[in-house]
């Protein structure tokens, strides 16, 4: 008897195995949300993005961009690692939604530019997005002339599903201001510059440095995901007819994305990170150094986000 009632036992527990592989549980109607991080940051690689940090986010912006070519170096300096870096330091905050607040210091081409905005995103439904950022860059080196400017960047991306990205950010700016150069005192640039004559001695040669004024470029992005948080960017600077550079900005990047963490490794002819820099490609593609336009330079930005509130 005894039995009897196992044996009963193990086929009914058979039937309702049977019964529930047929017959799955129910859906509640709620799926799991598989995580996705953006695109891009607040920064691409040197341009704005559409992106907006949640609001309570504070954000630190680590940037390197070595000061030597690739070009003519070798294996016993690192391929230019080892002959030192512009450093970048920059910290944005995100009062309320849709708005950050920065600032951002570079210790770049004997300018020392600190660089103060704010970027509110005024629209984006998925597809097509824009926003608006202004700001003023200070260059703080000793002995430079017309140190402050003014800009303002419009930010105008479209979205393509989860993977791509493509962003232009007209800019204006009122004043950019170059690096001291050294000309022939016959070979003076005819451009607005404030020059010295290094010596006392007649036909000696002039320090000059570069302003322009009322400076507009439309620097444009592509972003693509290779996977859901290793990205691909590209930025693009046109060539600014007026000045020295004589030909067209460029910077590409591979970025890692991690929970409030980001690292990008770039390289490019482009080493300017500030807006009175970048926006004419001054003073970096000037066609007085050693490779001109084809030299490349490489350098990497670290993000860092802590959500406050």
């Amino acid at each position: 008897m005894r039995r009897t009632i196992v044996a009963g036992l193990v086929l009914l527990a058979a039937a309702a195995g049977r019964v529930g592989a047929q017959e799955p549980p129910p859906s509640t109607g709620e799926q799991t949300a598989i995580p996705f991080r953006p695109l891009e940051g607040s920064v691409i690689i040197n341009l704005p993005s559409l992106e907006v940090p949640r609001e309570g986010t504070l954000t630190l912006l680590f940037t390197h961009r070595f000061r030597q070519a690739v070009e003519g170096t070798t294996i016993h300096d690192l391929f230019s690692f080892d002959n030192g870096a512009d450093i970048g330091i920059g910290l944005a905050y995100a009062p309320i939604r849709n708005l950050d607040v920065s600032f951002y210091r570079s210790s770049a081409n004997r300018l020392d530019p600190w660089e103060f905005a704010a970027k509110y995103r005024v629209y984006s439904n998925g597809l097509f997005g824009a926003a608006l950022r202004v700001g003023g860059n200070i260059r703080s080196e000793t002995g430079l002339h017309d140190r402050g400017s003014f800009f303002t960047q419009a930010v105008l991306a479209v979205t393509i599903g989860s993977w791509a990205r493509v962003t232009v950010v007209p800019t204006y700016v009122t004043k950019i201001g170059g690096a001291p150069n050294a000309y022939p005192a016959d070979q003076a640039p005819p451009h607005d510059r404030t020059c010295t004559p290094l010596s006392a001695e007649p036909g000696s040669a002039v320090l000059c440095s570069s302003v322009y004024r009322h400076v507009f470029n439309a620097p444009a992005a592509l972003s693509i995901a290779v996977t859901r948080s290793i990205t691909v960017h590209g930025e693009v600077i046109p060539r600014y007819g007026k000045a020295d550079s004589g030909g067209v900005g460029w910077s590409a990047s591979i970025e890692k994305t991690l929970l409030r963490h980001r690292f990008c490794f770039t390289a490019g002819n482009q080493q300017a990170t500030t807006v009175d820099q970048y926006a004419a490609s001054l003073p970096y593609l000037t066609r007085f150094l050693p490779h001109g336009n084809h030299a490349v330079y490489l350098g990497f930005n670290l993000v860092r986000q802590w959500l406050l509130k």
